[in-house]
């Protein structure tokens, strides 16, 4: 097949877990298929040229500073900071002209607002669903009536941009089930496939390093759920362990926020070329995160690699993992610090957890197997009949009043516009249910 990937990153292993999943697929996909990469890159990655070997070819579109006019703030702020970008878009249709490609597989639901129209069959990858998080993420913040209207916005802002969002492509595919099940709510005939986050279970395999700390955290600080995990792990749940333990930090992008909770026993690493040695190293690797969707790379790299892994609900989502056989779960800081007393005060419990998760890992996430099962989601893409395109902008004629009226006049607006429209896909989600429940109905009078 002739495939087109556009991405928002350059595929770069030991960055961050999407770099990480482009890089192991596109390594596989290219000796069999003719694939085209185009990637928004960074200023740090212009010259990078450690791609996957076999690509037929590479569009580089810079990334600049950009913003573009959302007079009802109805964009995420990720796609407003920059995949709103005009250059991109065009860069895509331009490379649709100049060829034909059976099919388009666009990563990050940001990327959407790059789709330039049906030029050929398309995926939309869903990494994360924002609205799916944001009750979360205001529990996390402290759950403040004040601050409720923020996030109130934003699921209103997010729902409606992801809903059009996987409705404008042929195909979804999502990290795991259940962000599959959360789309299906809102738009039950999307076709969905699930294609998991894997990990390389050759070179992150079990060693014999003596232990250098107790607990291991590890993720890119420039996702939201992670700085949060770290603020809980040190704020909360240490204070709760009963006893001085020795805590390591390793992830990019480390921010002020992050960075303050360095002390005696708090280390903050940062960035490393290889984060192997900080797993074989530490006692037990924990993934405290409260709020986000879609799955972990750094929590599989630490099951493939033995180690022991207590975790939250959250964290342990699009594994399909067995709580106390392939590791730990535990929501709440008094039940996360008994969870990780229990691994360092039985050793017995830690080995099994460390043979549990790698047997999962092997059994379920190696890269051949996920690339394998990738293929077949486009054989499905193309024998299956096009979708028409669905879901709106807002009307242009809405977006000059809202200039009109200045900022905040307008910002309301697109509130009110947000909400009638979120109204209206929950009410369609109730009638839907509404059946359901009524033909289960006598069967439950019966039992």
């Amino acid at each position: 097949m002739r495939l087109l990937w556009v991405v928002p990153y350059l595929p770069v292993r030991g960055v961050m877990a999407a770099r990480e999943r482009f890089w192991h697929l596109l390594a596989r996909l290219a000796p069999r298929h003719e694939v085209t990469l185009l990637a928004f890159v960074d200023p740090e990655d212009a010259g990078r040229d450690d791609l996957p070997p076999g690509l037929a070819g590479v569009d580089r579109i810079a990334k600049t500073p950009y913003r573009p006019e959302d007079p009802l703030a109805l964009l995420p702020r990720t796609v407003a900071g920059g995949y709103a970008d005009p250059a991109l878009r065009a860069a895509v249709a331009a490379r649709l002209a100049a060829g034909r490609f059976d099919v388009v597989q666009y990563e990050f639901s940001e990327m959407a607002q790059c789709i330039p129209g049906p030029a050929a069959r398309s995926i939309l990858t869903v990494h994360q669903i924002s609205f799916a998080q944001q009750a979360d993420a205001w529990r996390a913040d402290g759950g403040k009536l004040r601050r409720g209207a923020v996030f109130l916005h934003r699921y209103l802002r997010e729902l409606d941009f992801e809903l059009r969002a996987v409705r404008a492509v042929d195909h979804v595919v999502t990290m795991s089930t259940e962000d599959a099940a959360r789309l299906r709510r809102f738009a039950p005939d999307l076709p969905i496939s699930v294609s998991p986050c894997g990990v390389d279970c050759a070179a992150f395999r079990p060693r014999d390093d003596a232990p250098e700390v107790d607990l291991l955290f590890v993720g890119h600080f420039g996702h939201p759920p992670n700085v949060d995990a770290v603020g809980f792990l040190v704020g909360d749940v240490a204070p709760r362990l009963g006893r001085p333990v020795r805590i390591r930090i390793v992830g990019r992008g480390v921010i002020p926020e992050v960075a303050r909770r360095a002390s005696p026993t708090v280390e903050i690493v940062g960035a490393v070329d290889d984060v192997r040695p900080h797993l074989a190293a530490a006692r037990v690797v924990v993934a405290p995160v409260r709020f986000g969707t879609g799955m972990r790379g750094k929590v599989l790299e630490a099951l493939a690699m033995g180690r022991p892994v207590v975790t939250t609900t959250v964290g342990a989502e699009g594994l399909g993992a067995t709580a106390g056989r392939d590791l730990l779960v535990a929501d709440g800081a008094a039940d996360f610090a008994a969870a990780i007393r229990r691994v360092l005060d039985e050793p017995g419990v830690a080995s099994a957890l460390g043979a549990g998760g790698r047997a999962l890992a092997v059994a379920r996430f190696d890269w051949d197997a996920i690339a394998a099962a990738h293929e077949e989601i486009y054989e499905t893409v193309v024998r299956a009949p096009a979708r028409a395109a669905q879901g709106r902008a807002a009307p242009a004629r809405l977006q000059r009043v809202a200039t009109s009226l200045g900022y905040l006049p307008g910002v309301g607006l697109g509130f009110a516009f947000l909400l009638a429209r979120a109204t209206r896909a929950h009410a369609a989600r109730v009638r839907r249910r509404r059946p359901a429940a009524l033909a289960s109905a006598p069967a439950a009078l019966e039992a």
